[in-house]
């Protein structure tokens, strides 16, 4: 009588391990399955491809697959490899299966962006790549050359597929209002923005200019009317700089300067990009050779100091027109306006400078 609550809870802890058992048993693979997975990786690897490709001939109903308490091994008993001999050696036994593969679905391609687009860059071929992907995005493209030369109006990032809402309906290009030789600088007043229809800015993808950076040349002769086309872009850009070593005060002469490529990362717009008119401009300050020459670093040339003898030209040439040698009374820059003397009368007048030594009436 003492020992029968022992027994009940003997046979209840012995009734729930059965009760584990067999759901275990339920759940575990049939000796079929666990082959044909063994089976299916071994092949796969093999032959490179994905176990899910693999595929497991039904084996004759007269042959019964027996459960495996080790591990598999596989070979290829003939040079076809299309059966498998697939041994288990605990216990032992071995049996030949015939194997194939599923056909593997192609992959889609699609063109995605290989950089950071911003809104309003035309698209180039170097922009774009294809990429393989299991389905592909609504309103993507298989090819890249309807994309060529289109406008984005929202930021894609790199890898990002392009899909037809991403670009303008239209395309906004510049074209040349005045002629250009190759080398020459751009400037707002000789181009126009224009919208185009889609492609109409040639094979190549038409320029877009929000703000024209500084020191933008074109590489090739342009038409006035002629759409520009970001070929026609020179990569490099040019600003002045010193060809030798010039002092502060040193006035600027053609022959003392030079264009010489800076990257475009450390170009700005003090940056001067002409050797033309700077005839009349001065330096502040020392410039070694090779420096470039900004604009903080000019001023107007001392033309006339106080006690010269000056020029002043007085009528309108070449209908009447008089000169006479007046005297400075004062410091003065080109287009300044300084107090001047006749040494004869003594009378005083104002005059603008207009170049060395000389001045004009106001």
């Amino acid at each position: 009588m003492n020992n029968q609550p022992y027994l009940v809870r003997v046979l209840f802890r012995l009734l729930l391990a059965l009760a584990f058992l067999g759901s275990q048993v339920v759940l575990a693979a049939t000796p079929q399955e666990a082959l044909e997975a063994a089976l299916a990786n071994w092949v796969a690897a093999q032959s490179g491809v994905a176990a899910e490709q693999v595929k497991m001939a039904a084996p004759d109903p007269r042959v019964q697959v027996q459960p495996c308490g080790g591990s598999f091994s596989f070979d290829y008993p003939f040079v076809n490899k299309e059966n498998v001999r697939a041994r288990c050696n605990k216990p032992a036994w071995q049996i030949f299966v015939k194997v194939g593969f599923t056909q593997q679905q192609q992959p889609l391609e699609i063109v995605v962006t290989n950089r950071d687009i911003a809104p309003g860059m035309a698209l180039k071929d170097s922009d774009l790549e294809m990429k393989a992907v299991a389905s592909a995005t609504a309103g993507s493209f298989n090819e890249k050359a309807p994309l060529v030369g289109r406008q984005v109006k929202r930021p894609l990032a790199k890898g990002q597929p392009v899909v037809v809402h991403d670009l303008e309906k239209g395309q906004k290009a510049v074209r040349a209002k005045l002629a250009f030789k190759a080398g020459d600088l751009m400037t707002e007043s000789a181009i126009e923005r224009v919208d185009l229809a889609p492609g109409a800015g040639g094979n190549s993808p038409a320029w877009i200019a929000t703000e024209i950076a500084p020191g933008t040349r074109v590489n090739k002769n342009i038409a006035a009317g002629q759409i520009i086309q970001t070929t026609d872009i020179a990569e490099n850009r040019l600003v002045v700089v010193a060809s030798s070593n010039l002092g502060a005060g040193q006035l600027l002469k053609p022959e003392l300067l030079k264009l010489e490529r800076l990257d475009a990362e450390k170009i700005n717009r003090t940056h001067l990009f002409d050797l033309s008119g700077l005839d009349g401009s001065e330096l502040m300050r020392p410039i070694r050779a090779g420096e470039a020459i900004r604009t903080s670093d000019l001023r107007p040339a001392l033309m006339v100091k106080k006690g010269d003898l000056v020029t002043i030209i007085i009528g309108r040439p070449p209908e009447f027109m008089i000169s006479v040698r007046v005297e400075a009374l004062q410091d003065g820059r080109l287009h300044e306006q300084i107090k001047l003397r006749n040494t004869e009368s003594g009378y005083v007048f104002s005059g603008i400078i207009t170049g060395k030594g000389a001045v004009k009436g106001v």
